[in-house]
C-alpha cells in the first residue's frame, strides 16, 4: 500500500482485533481507543487512548494533544451504535473518509430510517397505528412485534400475539410514553418503542462495502433465529439459496445507500421475504455487523479478505471487489452456528465435542459461556453459549448438511 501513517481504531476489544490486525498488515501504525486498559487490541497499537469510544470530543482532544510522527490517514470501528456516530464525527473533524454524521444519524433510530426509506419505494414493516391498540376488531392481524427504536443485539424485542400480550406492554406504547424524537450530538434520539407488523418469512443478512457512494456486495447469507422472541441469531448459512433474489437485494441496498447518503463505510442489512415472496427491509446500518461473519465465515467460504479491503477503503486506497457467487465452487458450503439455550432461564450443564464428517473443516469452535452459567434468553444474543464455524466440500445438499450440523452441535441445560 502506498500510503503511510496511523489508522485510528475506535475500540480495542476482541471484536476490534481483526480490524487492527488488517491495518498493521498493510504497514500502518495503529492508534486505538478503548476504556478498558487491558483490551487485547492495545497490544498491537503504537498509541493507546484510554477512553470510551462514545466520548468523541475527548478522543479528538487526545489525538490533537499527542503529536504523531506521521498523520492519521484513516479511522474505523468494528463496533455499532454510538461508536459509529463517534467515528463519523471524528472523520469530519480530521477530514478523513467515512460516512457523514448526518447519514449515520438516519440509521441511529429505526423510526427515522423507515421514514427516510419508505418514500423511496423500499418496503419496511408497517407500523401498527394507535387506533389498532384499543380496537376490539383488529385490522392488522396478530402477531405484531415490539422493539426499541435504538436497540441492538436483539435485546428488548417482544412478540405480541394476543390482546393479553398487548395489555402487558401498554406502558411502553402509551402515547404519554412516546416523546417526539429530537436529534442532538450527544444523544441523537430519546428511547422510543416501535410496534410493527411481524414478517414471519425467511431472513437474509447482507454484508457490503460502500466505496465512495458505490455499493459492493460481499455476500448474502441465510439467517436462522430462535423460534421464540427476542429471536436470537442461531446461524448464518452459505451459499445463499435464493440466488434469484440476489439482483433485487443488490438494487435495494444501492437504493438505501443513495437515500441515506452513505459513503466510504461498511454496510449491513437484513431482509425478510413475506408470504408473497416480496422483500421487506428489517434492519440496516453503516456497520460491519454480523458476529463472526466478516472475520471467519466470509474468508473461510469465499477467500475474500473483508477487513483488509475495509481498511483500504477507509484510507482511500482502491479495494479488491468481492468475488461473485459464480466464482465459488458449487459444492462448497459453510455456516456459523450458535448454540442457544431453551427459552427462559436455564443453567449450562455440559458440552459434547463436535464430531467432524467427511469433507469438513472447522474454522472456529469456541465456548461463549462457562459451565454453570445462568442464562436468560430474554437478554438476547449475549445468552448464546457456543459458536461453531464449519466448511464442507462434500457433495450433500446444503439442507442435508445443515441438518447434520444442527444434530451434532449438542449441549445440556437445566431449567430454572
Amino acid at each position: 500500500m502506498k500510503k503511510k501513517g496511523y489508522f485510528l481504531s475506535l475500540g480495542a476489544g476482541k471484536n476490534q482485533v481483526p480490524l487492527i490486525s488488517a491495518a498493521r498488515a498493510l504497514g500502518l501504525e495503529v492508534a486505538a481507543v478503548d476504556k478498558n486498559d487491558k483490551a487485547p487490541g492495545f497490544a498491537m497499537a503504537s498509541l493507546r487512548i484510554i477512553e470510551s469510544t462514545f466520548e468523541y470530543r475527548r478522543i479528538l482532544r487526545a489525538v490533537a494533544e499527542n503529536p504523531l510522527p506521521t498523520p492519521i490517514i484513516g479511522l474505523g470501528t468494528r463496533s455499532f451504535g454510538k461508536a459509529t456516530y463517534s467515528t463519523a464525527y471524528l472523520a469530519e473533524k480530521l477530514k478523513l473518509k467515512y460516512a457523514s454524521t448526518e447519514s449515520v444519524l438516519k440509521f441511529s433510530d429505526k423510526q427515522i430510517l423507515k421514514e427516510t426509506l419508505a418514500p423511496k419505494g423500499i418496503r419496511v414493516p408497517r407500523e401498527i397505528p394507535a387506533s389498532e391498540i384499543k380496537a376490539k376488531s383488529k385490522s392488522f392481524p396478530y402477531p405484531w412485534i415490539l422493539k426499541p427504536s435504538q436497540g441492538s443485539g436483539k435485546s428488548g424485542i417482544q412478540l405480541v400475539e394476543s390482546d393479553s400480550d398487548l395489555k402487558s406492554i401498554s406502558n411502553l406504547i402509551s402515547p404519554k410514553k412516546q416523546p417526539k424524537s429530537k436529534t442532538t450530538a450527544n444523544s441523537p434520539h430519546p428511547e422510543t418503542w416501535l410496534l410493527e407488523e411481524y414478517i414471519p418469512g425467511p431472513e437474509y443478512t447482507v454484508l457490503g462495502l460502500v466505496e465512495g457512494s458505490e455499493f459492493h456486495l460481499v455476500n448474502i447469507s441465510l439467517k436462522e433465529t430462535s423460534s421464540f422472541p427476542p429471536f436470537l441469531e442461531a446461524a448464518h448459512r452459505l451459499p445463499f439459496p435464493k440466488s434469484e433474489l440476489e439482483g433485487e437485494i443488490k438494487m435495494l441496498c444501492r437504493a438505501i445507500v443513495k437515500a441515506t447518503g452513505l459513503k466510504n463505510c461498511p454496510f449491513v442489512a437484513e431482509f425478510r421475504s413475506d408470504e408473497n415472496g416480496d422483500l421487506v427491509l428489517i434492519e440496516a446500518a453503516p456497520e460491519v455487523g454480523g458476529e463472526y461473519l466478516a472475520d471467519v465465515l466470509v474468508p473461510g467460504y469465499s477467500g475474500y479478505d473483508y477487513f483488509t479491503n475495509l481498511v483500504k477503503l477507509l484510507v482511500g486506497e482502491p479495494i479488491t471487489p468481492p468475488p461473485s457467487s459464480l466464482e465459488i465452487p458449487k459444492k462448497l458450503k459453510s455456516q456459523v452456528r450458535f448454540d442457544i439455550p431453551p427459552r427462559g432461564v436455564s443453567v449450562l450443564k455440559s458440552w459434547e465435542n463436535f464430531p467432524t464428517a467427511f469433507g469438513e473443516t472447522i474454522l472456529l469452535d469456541q465456548n461463549l459461556k462457562e459451565l454453570g452459567s445462568k442464562l436468560d434468553t430474554s437478554l438476547g444474543n449475549e445468552t448464546r453459549t457456543r459458536v461453531l464455524c464449519v466448511r464442507s466440500k462434500a457433495s450433500s445438499s446444503e439442507e442435508e448438511w445443515n441438518g447434520s450440523v444442527k444434530n451434532r452441535l449438542k449441549a445440556e441445560y437445566e431449567a430454572r
